[in-house]
Parts: structure tokens; sequence; C-alpha cells
């Protein structure tokens, strides 16, 4: 009785065994942009091939050759992979495949890797562009190294072929984006404590990593430090000249080293702000002690704009007469001659602010 069972058993687990080895030889039915599994057979720089349960085995089909590069760094035969499916029968009958999704998937997760990491590695400068620097990594995969994350510690630019050491700063997988950072990342904590280093009114030395037009972004090489590091920082436009800045680009370049002043730090941003303008003294000081409030001065008139008076006082020296201080029906023209009063001088924004000197009070003028 029980041998009788036994062998039924055997003989079941043996038709069960049969039946799905046959399923399994049944070549499997495709179509257009399936995604199935294989295993690689062959795999050269002329020809991959892979087994899919397919009628005949399944060939790569890729031209890119930097992506035919990375698939000979990271794959071997034996490997399992999956595919997507671009001709379910070709004219030689094998069908055509593509092994880039499976690639990029794992380039995806390299790259998380290295970014949990933080650590530098090796990357090749490809091209310089606008904003900053194409770059390559090792495997292949290229992104973008912007000039305000690139050290300029020597005063020097990065060059075509140049290897340079960087970490990932931000990968967005969706939008197939990847930036570079060659600085050490500085968190929340560090930077408070980088920052009592310094103090206000610190003269430093910084070198221009990025301008923009409405400032320069330049390094500053944080001492005693390992490994070492740099700390951003931001010149405003506000901040480079007692005069008025239109163009900063014709002013610097990227690499100059410049000497500036801290004159404050933003926990925010990570940043310190800086400044080129406050290591001479304000000109604006002198000519206030030069016109004293509720002084009379005769000057000409340099222009009239949107009912605003603008007196020329002195070479290089303007006053403002504004137009709620301008009488009823009396006008001014370009050129001619005025007697004004010094009614305020606003050191902050660099302005002297007038009124008329009138022979008679007109009706209506307060």
């Amino acid at each position: 009785m029980a041998d009788t069972t036994s062998s039924s058993n055997t003989n079941k687990a043996s038709s069960m065994a049969e039946l799905m080895a046959r399923q399994k030889a049944q070549p499997i039915s495709l179509k257009r942009g399936d995604i199935v599994k294989g295993t690689i057979k062959k795999l050269t720089r002329l020809e991959i091939l892979l087994n899919i349960n397919a009628k005949s085995d399944a060939l790569v089909l890729e031209r890119d050759k930097k992506l035919l590069n990375r698939m000979l760094k990271t794959l071997k035969v034996g490997d399992e992979v999956t595919v997507t499916v671009l001709n379910p029968e070709s004219d030689t009958g094998s069908p055509l495949v593509s092994l880039r999704k499976f690639i990029g998937d794992i380039a995806w997760q390299e790259l998380e890797a290295l970014q949990k990491k933080g650590e530098q590695f090796s990357v090749t400068v490809v091209e310089s562009t606008k904003g900053g620097y194409v770059v390559a990594m090792d495997n292949g995969l290229s992104g973008f190294l912007p000039f305000s994350h690139a050290s300029y510690l020597q005063g020097q630019q990065l060059s075509p072929g140049q290897k340079v050491k960087a970490s990932l700063l931000e990968i967005i997988k969706q939008e197939n984006k990847i930036i570079f950072s060659q600085k050490s990342m500085v968190g929340n904590e560090e930077f408070i404590t980088i920052s009592k280093k310094y103090k206000v009114g610190q003269k430093i030395s910084a070198t221009v990593t990025n301008i923009t037009p409405f400032g320069v972004f330049a390094g500053i090489q944080v001492a005693d430090t390992q490994p070492p590091k740099t700390i951003d920082g931001l010149i405003h436009i506000s901040e480079i000249s007692w005069k008025k800045v239109d163009d900063i680009s014709s002013l610097y370049k990227t690499g100059e080293i410049l000497e500036v002043v801290i004159i404050g730090f933003d926990t925010q941003t990570k940043r310190f702000d800086l400044s080129i303008k406050r290591l001479t003294q304000d000109p604006f000081d002198e000519v206030a002690k030069q016109f004293p409030i509720d002084t009379k001065v005769t000057g000409s008139v340099s222009k009239v704009s949107d009912g605003n008076v603008y007196v020329s006082l002195a070479e290089g020296i303007e006053g403002v007469i504004r137009k709620e201080k301008i009488p009823p029906n009396v006008s001014y023209q370009e050129g001619s001659s005025i007697t004004v009063t010094i009614a305020d001088i606003d050191k902050r924004r660099h302005r002297i602010d007038l009124v008329p000197v009138l022979l008679e009070k007109p009706i209506g003028y307060r």
C-alpha cells in the first residue's frame, strides 16, 4: 500500500517536472515595448547576444559608443538582465532588444550610493560652458559642474582633459540631471563653527567662482580644516563699488583672487557676505561735510525726470528736488541756474535732498 502511494507520487512529480520543463521550453510571444528577462550569452564590442526564451537569441542594438563601453565594463557573460524589446523579429529572425534602461538603472543606483557617501572622486573636464563645466565620470556618465562649485584656489580656470576631484551635489533621475561640486559639503553646525573663526570687518582673500548680474560669488579657503574646505562668499553688486556698477563681468573674471572684507554671515545659505567697496572710505562722507544741511547753494539743472529735478552742485555731485517740493506753476529747464537749500543728506542712499529757494511764496505751496 505504501509502495503504491510512493510510486504514484513519484510519477506525479515527474509528470509535473516534465510539464514545467515543456512550458519553459516553449518560446515566449514578444511585442514591441515588452520588458523581459534574459541571460547574457555573448558580450563583445561587435555583438551582444541574450537568451530571452524566444525562438532565437536576442541581439542587443546599441549605436551609442559611450553606452556600449558602459555595458562592456558593467556586465559579463551569464549575468541576468532585463531588456526592452525594440523589434520582436528582425530581418535575420532575431529579436532586437535594448539594455539602455537596465544600464541606466544600475548607473543611477551607483550615483545614489556615491551621493550618500559624500566622498570625492575623479572626473574629467570635457568643456567649458556659459555657467560652468561639463565633466565626465570614469563610467562614462557626464554632468555639470557650476562655476559657483568649482575650486579656483590656485587662481586658475579648469581646462578640457583636466582631471579634478568632485562629489555629487544633486542628482535628478527624472530630468537625467547630474550636478557636481568640487567643494566639501558644509553642514549647518560646521558652518557655525567655521564662521566663529572669522569676524565682521576682517579682511580676507577670496577667489572668484561665478559672476552673475546681481553679484560675484567667491570661494574662501578655510584654514585648519581636514580635508580642506571652501566656503561660499557673495559680493552683492551694491557692495562692489561706491559708484554705480552696470556691468560686473567687465570688472572681474573667474579665477581672479580678490581682497574683500567680511560684512556678515548667512547661516541659511551657509555663505559669507563680502564687500569690496568697504575696503575704502565712502567718498560721500566728504560730500556731506561739503554741503551741510540748511546751506544755500547755486547749481545747474542737469535733468528733469518723472517730475523730479536733478541739480548738479559740483563736479560729480548731484542733488534732487522731489516733485512734491516743486511749487505749482513753476518749471525748470535743463542747463538753467537754480539756488537751492540742502534739506537732507541721506548717507545710506548717497542722496542729497534739495528744496528751491523762492523769492516769494506761491499760493498753495507748502
